[in-house]
């Protein structure tokens, strides 16, 4: 347990490095987006819409339900999915929305994916980005990364903009719940050896 509190403070330092990372992000020059832009990197995309958005269930900022919304683009090498914003109902852009040329700065962000207590995606809502799957609707490769872009691009639909990301970083937590247990139990030990 000691060796698990131990590990923990390892990942704390990490982790802080990584917020400390994607903090830097938001406030440095993109750089144009190309197959070998890296996670976290802040990019100058220009491509178009070539389908109606991807609604992957979340809840907003007061707790109410709703989907982040995802609209595809091509950036002539790959389809990237662009996070647009937030909105409590599902729609369909406008056909003149549809094909249309855009250009936005972003950053790349790993996306949603399924963990333990994820559900599985359905017909009528999807829970994360399943990339495999959502593959198979492209002709061309879909990107690793998604775009998190919070310019006012499509703005008549009114979307609530996504927030800069703020990762958790909980191991102190959990360093201390280790080293707590640890002591618990050598302590228990110690007053049972005192009673033998």
């Amino acid at each position: 347990m000691f060796l698990l509190g131990t590990w923990q403070l390892h990942r704390l330092q990490l982790k802080k490095e990584l917020i400390n990372e994607v903090s830097q992000s938001y406030n440095k020059i993109s750089e144009s987006f190309n197959i070998n832009s890296k996670l976290y990197n802040k990019v100058r995309v220009q491509g178009k819409i070539v389908n109606q958005p991807i609604f992957v269930y979340n809840l907003g900022k007061k707790g109410q339900y709703g989907y982040d919304l995802y609209i595809p683009i091509d950036t002539n090498e790959v389809i990237l999915l662009v996070k647009y914003g937030w909105t409590e109902k599902k729609f369909n852009l406008d056909r003149k929305d549809i094909n249309i040329n855009v250009s936005f700065n972003a950053i790349l962000f790993n996306p949603k994916r399924k963990n333990f207590f994820t559900p599985d995606n359905s017909k009528d809502l999807i829970f994360f980005l399943d990339m495999k799957d959502l593959q198979k609707n492209f002709k061309k490769n879909l990107f690793p990364f998604i775009a998190e872009n919070r310019s006012p691009i499509l703005g008549k639909y009114n979307l609530e903009k996504p927030q800069k990301i703020q990762l958790p970083n909980n191991h102190l937590q959990y360093a201390l719940t280790w080293y707590s247990l640890c002591f618990v139990i050598i302590t228990a030990f110690l007053i049972y050896k005192r009673k033998l």
